[in-house]
């Protein structure tokens, strides 16, 4: 039986299959190796067959047909540099197959046969197309020996593609735009050129997207070439006469005709794409191009920029019924446009209908396009950030075009988008655009008051910002003339048009305003000119630069005519203002000429012209403050020699005149005065200012404080009511916050107060209640039998019910507003005192204010006030180390100081600051010498015996067990007062503890002998420790007792502890056994760890010998690896930073205690 032959095995080329899988890869560079390893394979150098090329053309044309996109990039790549390789050589043929037979071999692969899905007939129409594009681009098409029907049926193939499938006639139009691209570059026969726009025009796709950027390319680059006739006017399609078939046929719904104008054919339409055509930026392309050079007219017959946008884009895609698509589309194009633009063209993207659209969208998130209005303001900052001038271009499209004038486009959107470009802006550019603010300030453009005053308080709240923005930029320069102009600029017009009206005999009758400007608009303006005066008063090295500016402005005003000032310039007052001015430009011309007292006339400047200011606010004592400021000027600075007699008294009381006014701005002006003339406030002066703080706060207290009748409502608001928003420059150009607002308002101190005499309104509101229910109950009870006069009586009765409580109301307000006024005036009498300390602290006057903070402290009914004198208190007592302690001649007045503080203590209020006032005046005795030390400890004493009330002994005791087994030892205490000394005592014995059962306390970890001093301390208020039983050290063992008190929480016996231990080591040197106890027994950070280090580092930079120096350092002394090396080294190191500078040789004994007063024994 014969066996069957095998079938022969096909001959498979491995190595071409793995290609062409990797030429369909999705990664970009495999795909291009792929291609380069095809291209070195089939190189015409490899002689390869006909049939063997043959086969790869026609596999790489059916891989185009893949329905990945990716095997299409990849295959299409290959087949360009396959055709370039083969057929890109004149007059060469790769066997029988020849250039014009390369298209009918690409027809017939992608040709669909049979029926097929849908989406496979797609793929076959994408790889043909695919396949004309890499004949193009590889060029065979265009060599001179290449046949002409070759590429005209290249161009067949995309045109019908183009015309029969509309999804893909942007691929198509875009092959074709490339195509003339590459004509134009390698300067072929203008044949090519002439049959591709023919056959735009015989395929009927002249009036598309895509044939009106082929057109442009053509009209571009080939200016001699034919073009067809009778489809545009003059060969132009952005002829200004066919903006609107031109907008008609980008918005995708034209209707093709063809050239001879027979049978219109109406083109399919494709699917939305999110995508913009290409076209748009061919378009923008061509009108960047016709914008003639600057300075220079020229008559163009394109359609202007800004006419084709209003009719393609704002008319079209922005129209308030185009779908959500077309506005998408919009978007994209401002976003696109706006970044590639020309500076020139951007004015005409901010148009009507584009602001209303991004306006709405961007004013809700359930908005569609929200994202998409958000990225459009992006596009603009982005430009903005690297253009500042375009700044200023979008504030004009913005603020010009917002739907509802009424309300700022930053109201109407919840952003800050008006108020950033205001910042990215440059100052050449927004000088330019303040006029038009001051327009729209001066003609609103409505005639109704109400809606004009609504649209003014939009402008003068930009003109705020927008000064404010200026002189915080971190970009500019506020002090260039740019900057200083547009201040200038803005302040000039707010002073104009808040203290003058205009009569239509004025010169410039633009400058009229129409209609005239409210009270309240007026009122609004002198606001915000205060505002402005506020924020610029600390950024100018003349701080009275712009006020002075202002009052210059306004007296000029004065003398015009058709100007009517608000003020009426009759009897005293038409004398002052002719003589307030003379004086002004005095001191200004000798603070130019003089530099050695210029800070001080640059201060009464300041003041001078902020009184006149007040003056034309209606202020009625600013006529007598003029001439009270006047004399001081004469005792400062003319006659220095009378200056310590009269003159520093009479300016700190103006300076609290000016404090007490509900103003930012003079708060402001005080702070920044007060400055300049603290080296010569004296005795008297601070005696004024404590006046202030002792002062009641309410209706008796304000009438004592201001002698007229006038209620000084001190509310903050009324300077810098609706302040102008806040810019978060943290990022891009980090703006620093411009709110006003007052932290010390009134409003707050109340919160925190609680609510005033709330038993009496409650009692109040009783007696009204229990009045009106019975005159109601009466009224019932003879309802039936009434007449119409009983009616009548019964409603009088009612009403009078309601007028007495009405007056009731209105008493409680004005008391609540009179603590208001009195709580805000000692607020910023405490921030003047804390001026006086930071530059005089090193003064024994200084000390004098540390009994009136601590009663005001005590006696406030504000938390507000008592934590602003703390934080005075604070800040006296931290300023106070080292060198920087006050050098006192009479050691008596200070321990008189040292008395009286320890009187307030007893109060038992405010105990915290009675004890750094304690400790301060303490520190003060000590670097000043040791002899006060027994009057410290004595008054110590006293304080502590004063507190020991005789009913004490009535009161439960409680056994207190130290120690553990033979050395264990027993006390027995009164609670209270342990409890009074101690947190946990009062813990352990008030609480649910089972101590607080037995009355039992036990302290097994403790030394017994410590705890003994605690209890002598707790009776007696002092201790003294001269030896030990044991043998012991003194200075170790007092470390146990500071520990012990830590442990207690028991701040007054730690402090004493670590007093007795400085006194100590007065007259000796630091032992390692000391350093070691003191950071095993407390916790980082604790002030006897503080205490030890400076000791330390005292005795390593001033050691009694060299001998002794030499001793500290040395390992035998000094056993650091007991002490937890990382926490020494690091408190070590941290106190020398700290205390360069006060480490020097010391002069005198007295130094030693100068450089432990870097100890800041405060709690």
């Amino acid at each position: 039986m014969s066996k069957k032959r095998p079938r022969a095995q096909p001959n498979v080329d491995t190595q071409l299959v793995e290609l062409y899988d990797d030429l369909a890869n999705e990664n970009e560079g495999i795909r291009i190796k792929a291609a380069e390893a095809f291209s070195i394979k089939f190189s015409r150098t490899n002689n390869n067959s006909t049939q063997l090329i043959s086969e790869a053309l026609r596999r790489l044309i059916r891989g185009l047909c893949s329905s990945r996109y990716a095997a299409r990039l990849g295959f299409s790549v290959a087949l360009t540099e396959f055709l370039s390789q083969h057929w890109g050589i004149p007059s060469s043929t790769t066997g029988d197959l020849q250039i014009s037979q390369l298209i009918d071999v690409l027809v017939k692969q992608t040709e669909v046969t049979g029926k097929v899905a849908g989406q496979e007939e797609r793929d076959h129409h994408i790889g043909r197309v695919f396949g004309a594009r890499a004949f193009i681009q590889s060029g065979i098409l265009l060599q001179e020996d290449v046949p002409a029907n070759a590429w005209d049926r290249t161009l067949d193939v995309i045109y019908e593609a183009a015309k029969n499938k509309p999804w893909l006639r942007e691929m198509c139009g875009g092959i074709l735009y490339e195509a003339a691209q590459m004509i134009s570059e390698a300067d072929h026969d203008p044949t090519f050129i002439r049959n591709l726009i023919s056959k735009l025009d015989s395929f009927g796709l002249a009036k598309t997207p895509e044939g009106v950027a082929i057109w442009l390319k053509v009209h571009k680059n080939f200016p001699k070439a034919e073009l067809p006739t009778g489809i545009w006017r003059d060969e132009n399609p952005i002829h200004k006469k066919e903006k609107s078939e031109l907008a008609r046929i980008m918005k995708e719904t034209s209707i093709a005709e063809r050239s001879d104008g027979e049978n219109p054919e109406k083109l399919q339409k494709g699917s939305w794409t999110p995508k913009l055509h290409f076209a748009w930026n061919v378009i923008l392309a061509e009108l960047n191009r016709e914008i003639p050079a600057e300075g220079r007219k020229e008559k163009s017959k394109t359609v202007r920029f800004k006419d084709f946008w209003q009719v393609a884009v704002d008319e079209h895609l922005f129209a308030s019924t185009s779908s959500v698509e077309r506005k998408y589309w919009g978007f994209l194009l401002f976003q696109q446009w706006f970044g590639s633009a020309s500076r020139l063209l951007l004015p005409a993207l901010f148009s009507p209908r584009f602001v209303r659209c991004l306006t709405n969208q961007l004013a809700s998130k359930e908005r569609y396009l929200h994202l998409a209005a958000e990225k459009t303001v992006k596009s603009i900052m982005s430009r903005a950030d690297l253009e500042p001038s375009v700044a200023s271009i979008a504030l004009r499209g913005l603020l010009a075009n917002t739907s509802d004038q009424n309300l700022s486009f930053d109201i109407l959107t919840k952003t800050k988008t008006v108020e950033k470009l205001m910042v990215l802006g440059d100052d050449s550019s927004l000088r330019h655009f303040v006029p038009e603010l001051c327009d729209k300030l001066v003609r609103p453009g409505v005639n109704d008051e109400k809606d004009a005053s609504a649209r003014r308080q939009i402008t003068i709240d930009q003109l705020t910002f927008l000064l404010k923005s200026r002189q915080s930029s971190v970009k500019q320069d506020p002090h260039s003339s740019d900057s200083l102009g547009l201040t200038c600029h803005i302040l000039e017009v707010l002073a104009t048009y808040s203290y003058f009206s205009m009569e239509k005999s004025h010169p410039n009758l633009a400058d009229c305003p129409v209609p005239p400007m409210s009270e309240r608009t007026q009122q609004t303006l002198r606001s915000r000119l205060s505002t402005c005066l506020s924020f610029l008063l600390t950024r100018n090295s003349d701080p009275a630069f712009f006020a002075s500016h202002v009052v210059d402005v306004i007296l000029r005003h004065e003398a015009n005519e058709p100007m009517h000032s608000i003020l009426e310039l009759t009897g005293t007052l038409g004398e002052t203002i002719p003589n307030a001015r003379t004086f002004l430009e005095n001191i200004h011309n000798q603070a130019l000429s003089e530099s050695r007292d210029k800070p001080t006339l640059h201060a009464f400047e300041l003041l001078y012209s902020l009184t006149i200011l007040q003056l034309y606010n209606g202020d009625p004592d600013a006529v007598s403050i003029l001439g009270e400021l006047r004399s001081c000027y004469d005792l400062l600075v003319e006659r220095r020699q009378t200056a310590d007699q009269v003159g520093p008294e009479v300016f700190v009381e103006i300076l609290l005149s000016f404090v007490s006014k509900p103003s930012q701005l003079f708060r402001r002006l005080a702070q920044q005065v007060f400055t300049t003339f603290t080296p010569i406030v004296q005795h008297d002066g601070l005696r004024s200012m404590i006046k202030v703080l002792e002062t009641e706060e309410n209706l008796s207290g304000q009438d004592e404080m201001f002698e007229d009748d006038t209620v000084h409502s001190m509310d903050s608001s009324s300077d810098d009511d609706s302040a102008v928003g806040e810019v978060d420059m943290t990022n891009s150009n980090e703006v620093p916050s411009l709110s006003d607002a007052d932290e010390d308002s009134p409003a707050s101190s109340e919160r925190d107060s609680g609510q005033i005499q709330s038993d009496d309104v409650d009692e109040e509101v009783a007696v009204f209640e229990a009045k009106l229910s019975r005159t109601l109950e009466a009224g019932e009870s003879t309802d039936e039998d009434m007449n119409d006069e009983q009616m009548e009586a019964l409603d009088e009765t009612i009403a009078s019910i309601f007028k007495e409580r009405k007056k009731v109301v209105s008493k409680k307000k004005q008391k609540m507003n009179a603590k208001e006024t009195i709580v805000n005036f000692k607020c910023r009498v405490l921030e003047l005192l804390e001026i006086f300390i930071k530059q005089r602290h090193k003064e024994q006057l200084a000390l004098d204010l540390l009994v009136p903070l601590l009663t005001v402290t005590r006696t406030t009914t504000s938390k507000i006030v008592s934590v602003k004198a703390c934080n005075v208190m604070r800040s006296f007592s931290k300023l106070c180390k080292g060198q920087a302690v006050p050098r006192v001649e009479d050691q008596d007045a200070i321990i008189k100081l040292l008395k009286e503080v320890h009187v307030e203590a007893m109060q038992k209020a405010h105990a915290n600051a009675c004890s750094q006032a304690s400790l301060l005046l303490v520190k003060v005795l000590v670097a000043n010498g040791k002899e006060s030390l027994d009057d410290i400890f004595d008054i110590y004493s006293k304080t502590q015996r004063s507190l020991l009330d005789p009913r004490l002994q009535d009161t439960p005791s409680v056994t207190v067990r130290v120690g553990t087994g033979e050395g264990q030892q027993s006390w027995t205490i009164q609670k209270k007062l342990l409890t009074f000394h101690s947190t946990f005592f009062a813990a352990a014995l008030n609480g649910g503890f089972n101590e607080a059962i037995t009355s039992t306390v036990e302290l097994d970890e403790d030394h017994p002998q410590a705890f003994q001093l605690f209890v002598h301390w707790l009776y007696a208020g002092r201790f003294v420790v001269v030896s030990l039983r044991d043998g012991g050290s003194v200075p170790s063992f007092l470390c146990v007792v500071w520990a012990l008190g830590h442990k207690l929480n028991c701040l007054a016996f730690q402090d004493y502890a670590l007093l007795q231990l400085m006194v100590h080591y007065h007259e000796t040197h630091l032992e390692s056994d000391v350093l070691v106890d003191a950071y095993r027994l407390t916790p980082p950070g604790s002030k006897l760890r503080q205490y030890v280090v400076v000791e330390f580092l005292f005795q390593i930079k001033w050691g009694s010998s060299e001998e002794e120096s030499g001793d500290l350092l040395s390992p035998g002394c000094w056993d650091i690896d007991r002490l937890g090396l990382g926490d020494f080294n690091r408190d070590a190191l941290t106190r020398m930073v700290e205390t360069r500078g006060i480490l020097r040789a010391p002069s005198e004994d007295a130094d030693r205690y100068l450089l432990l007063g870097v100890l800041d024994l405060e709690d």
